[in-house]
């Protein structure tokens, strides 16, 4: 069963003899999660670990939990790869089906703290044993941790992500994992952005798990990936993805998407008045999908159309806003604002920090979530916590902008019974 593609827009209508400026939700729908008997797709994964200096003791103790944590989880049909990386890389165990799982955890067992940071260098051996054992039913991905900066080798944020990039697109997908204080947000959020996968942090060796448990449920969930959007407005209609997706071929690259889940873009549309007065009411807007599904064979929405009728202001005045638009709108508008005040931090003004942080919940005050997020980040700036808050700021931003989300989605406060990878979590950095 193909997913539908749905266009969803803030008001039903237009504003007769106006220039209108319209928010619409594109909202790309998973199916159904299969019957129990459902297999999930195999696994072709590298797991590459940080063993430089600041990680000795409990930050590297927890790091190889959480790789057994991911070994546990597989089977003889997923393929692993354990490399460890401080200013040398070795490959403790090269790809290999996880038909033993002691293997791995016997090679974990002899991993102790090293020197500087070869963060590239680690990463790219990853991809190399990940990119040996490529297949179109497999999902192929490097898990990277690390606590520091980028200090050996290859340091250039720019083209390690771009390097990230390019494997994307050729099947290989890059997640990363940021520890504690001083590693490389922006560095390790663009690896993951432009490498089709996902970024976490913790801010503490013990919240780790919970992303890296995130992650093994959204790959055991997984539907289709490297999803692709396709707008077109109509001739005279301006339009902007408000998300910050990143383009390839045209087209928005949006999240993977696991069953009875939900991909979404917010599309700001500029309609000039005489589009929307004329006789017949134009087609605003069409929109379409492609995907890959688990067993490497494209897939296709249904391309939906935007029609909508040009009222006169009274008329106008009596249609309501649809409430989930207004509400992801209200996500994307938190987003700037903390991204604002990520920068405002950095550059040492407090002051302005607290006004965005102000203006942010003003405008969002009946959203329980984006209110929970700005207390947060609230507290690092009354103590003028600079790395905490710009780490915060940066996965909370990134968060708002991009997530997966329930087709039916809950309250905030109602979220129990959700995957783990549909939870929003009032701190980014924390086990919650």
């Amino acid at each position: 069963m193909n997913p539908d593609l749905i266009l969803l827009p803030r008001r039903s209508a237009l504003l007769a003899g106006h220039r209108n400026t319209l928010d619409v939700l594109v909202r790309i729908q998973a199916p159904a999660a299969p019957d129990r008997d459902h297999v999930r797709p195999s696994l072709n994964l590298a797991i590459v670990i940080d063993r430089s200096g600041s990680m000795r003791g409990k930050p590297l103790q927890e790091a190889l939990r959480c790789a057994g944590f991911m070994i546990d989880g597989l089977g003889p049909n997923d393929r692993a790869s354990i490399i460890v990386y401080d200013n040398t890389v070795e490959v403790l165990v090269p790809s290999t089906l996880v038909v033993d799982r002691q293997i791995f955890h016997r090679a974990l067992r002899q991993v102790r703290g090293g020197g500087s940071t070869a963060l590239h260098d680690g990463w790219l051996a990853g991809a190399e044993q990940v990119s040996a054992h490529l297949s179109p039913s497999t999902i192929s991905r490097v898990l990277l941790l690390s606590d520091g900066q980028a200090n050996k080798g290859l340091t250039d944020s720019a083209a390690i992500a771009q390097q990230c990039a390019a494997l994307a697109e050729a099947g290989v997908s890059t997640s990363t994992y940021g520890l504690g204080r001083s590693f490389n947000e922006d560095l390790m959020g663009e690896m993951a952005r432009l490498g089709g996968g996902n970024s976490y942090y913790g801010q503490s060796a013990e919240d780790l798990m919970d992303p890296f448990r995130e992650e093994f449920d959204l790959l055991s969930a997984m539907y289709a990936r490297q999803v692709s959007l396709s707008l077109t407005p109509a001739a005279g209609v301006t339009l902007e993805v408000l998300n910050g997706y990143r383009r390839v071929g045209g087209a928005w690259r949006l999240p993977d998407l696991a069953f009875e889940g939900e991909a979404w873009a917010l599309a700001r549309l500029m309609i000039p008045a005489e589009i929307g007065d004329r006789p017949e009411s134009p087609v605003l807007l069409l929109a379409s999908a492609s995907m890959i599904d688990m067993d490497g064979e494209p897939i296709e929405t249904n391309t939906a159309r935007l029609i909508l009728p040009s009222l006169p202001a009274p008329a106008f005045g009596a249609v309501t806003e649809d409430e989930l638009v207004r509400r992801r709108a209200q996500e994307l508008e938190a987003a700037r604002y903390q991204e604002q005040a990520r920068q405002a931090a950095l550059n040492g003004q407090w002051d302005r920090v607290q006004a965005l942080i102000i203006e942010a919940r003003s405008k969002s005050a009946d959203n329980e979530w984006i209110h929970e997020s700005l207390k947060v980040l609230e507290g690092y700036a009354r103590t003028r916590r600079t790395r905490a808050f710009s780490k915060e700021a940066y996965y909370s931003s990134r968060k708002m902008r991009s997530r997966l989300t329930s087709q039916l989605e809950q309250s905030w406060s109602d979220q129990e019974d959700e995957p783990t990878f549909l939870r929003r979590k009032r701190e980014q950095g924390r086990t919650q």
